[in-house]
Order: C-alpha cells, then sequence, then structure tokens
C-alpha cells in the first residue's frame, strides 16, 4: 500500500525531474515496484479533476459568454464522470504513445524513468490548472480566467518538457515535437469527449 510519505516523496522527486535538478535521479524512485505504484498518481488527480469539473460548471452558469456550454445544461454527475474518463484515457494514450516513441527511438531502458515521471507529474499539473478556473468561476470573469491560464499553461509545458526530455534522454528539437504531439493527441481526445458527452446528455432528454 502507498503511504502519503512516499507520495510526497515521489512528487517532490518528480519536480526535482522536471527542473533538471542534479539530485533528482537519487530522490525519484524508478524501480519495478514504482512504476506500478505510480499508477496510484490517478486516486490523488482524481478529486481535483473533479473540483475543476465543479469550477467550470459554476463559471459556465456565471458567464454569460458560456450560456451555450455543455457545462450550464448537463447534470454535474454526468460531467464529472465524463471529465474523468476523457482525463483517464488522455492520461492512458499520452503514456503509451511516450512508451512507443521511447522504444522506437533506443530509450526503451529508460522506460521506467519515463512511466513514474508522467505519472507522479499528473497531480501537479492538474492543480496548476485549478485556480484559474476556479477564480473565473467566483469573479464571473472570463477574461481574469484566461489571463490566469496563460501561465498555468506555461507552466504545464515547462513540467511536461523536463519530464519528456529526461525520461527518454532527448534533445530540445525531439522533445519540441513530442509536446506538439501529445498536445494534438489531447486535443482530439478532449473533443471526442465533450462531443460523447453531449450525445448521452441528449439521448436523456
Amino acid at each position: 500500500m502507498i503511504t502519503a510519505d512516499t507520495v510526497a516523496r515521489q512528487i517532490g522527486g518528480v519536480w526535482k525531474m522536471a527542473t533538471n535538478a542534479d539530485d533528482w535521479r537519487a530522490e525519484l524512485d524508478r524501480s519495478v515496484d514504482a512504476v506500478f505504484a505510480s499508477f496510484a498518481a490517478f486516486v490523488i488527480s482524481a478529486p481535483l479533476v473533479v473540483l475543476y469539473t465543479i469550477s467550470a460548471k459554476r463559471a459556465a452558469a456565471r458567464i454569460p459568454e458560456f450560456s451555450d456550454s455543455l457545462y450550464v445544461s448537463a447534470p454535474l454527475t454526468l460531467l464529472v464522470i465524463g471529465d474523468l474518463l476523457t482525463f483517464a484515457l488522455d492520461w492512458a494514450a499520452s503514456l503509451a504513445l511516450l512508451v512507443m516513441l521511447a522504444r522506437a527511438t533506443g530509450a526503451g531502458r529508460h522506460a521506467a524513468d519515463l512511466i513514474v515521471g508522467y505519472n507522479w507529474i499528473q497531480p501537479i499539473i492538474t492543480a496548476v490548472q485549478l485556480p484559474a478556473i476556479a477564480i473565473m468561476a467566483a469573479t464571473a470573469s472570463a477574461a481574469t480566467g484566461g489571463l490566469l491560464g496563460i501561465p498555468a499553461f506555461a507552466l504545464t509545458l515547462f513540467l511536461i518538457w523536463g519530464v519528456v526530455r529526461r525520461g527518454l534522454g532527448s534533445q530540445p528539437a525531439p522533445t519540441a515535437a513530442i509536446i506538439v504531439m501529445l498536445i494534438v493527441a489531447g486535443a482530439v481526445i478532449d473533443s471526442l469527449g465533450g462531443a460523447v458527452m453531449r450525445m448521452l446528455f441528449t439521448a436523456q432528454l
């Protein structure tokens, strides 16, 4: 059973990995047991996703520009389930893509670094994205949320960049190409997830 101390140590270690601290290899456990244990990061990330969904629904209800959004009309339960499933699918697809690239580029021996790093960075980047939508919901201002969302997005890219580069041992140009692939894959999955949720909601009417 994974402990709170292990979680804290792994999250601290992956932060060091992402920021290229000299001692990240000593701090982040990348053993076989740690690879399997790293999937517990979903349990930590899931409540943050739920908070994001609740905030997004409140923001959509209060901001006129979002009056036609699914987050206004759909029940919270459907939105939470849909967002969690989309989040999990995006996570799994991105991780599968990274592992495939590691094997294709001869970096398969570093797969443990990549899996542990990518899994444990998820709670951090999920938490990073929460303040912008929460403030948008509180202030009923899309502009305020958008302004705060820019540094959140930049920090997210920076952290994923660090994990991918250290995990694959890749140079800047290939790392940038991989980040673009992850963004495109995530956008496609988010779009499909939204379409499925809208279809399910329509079917309930």
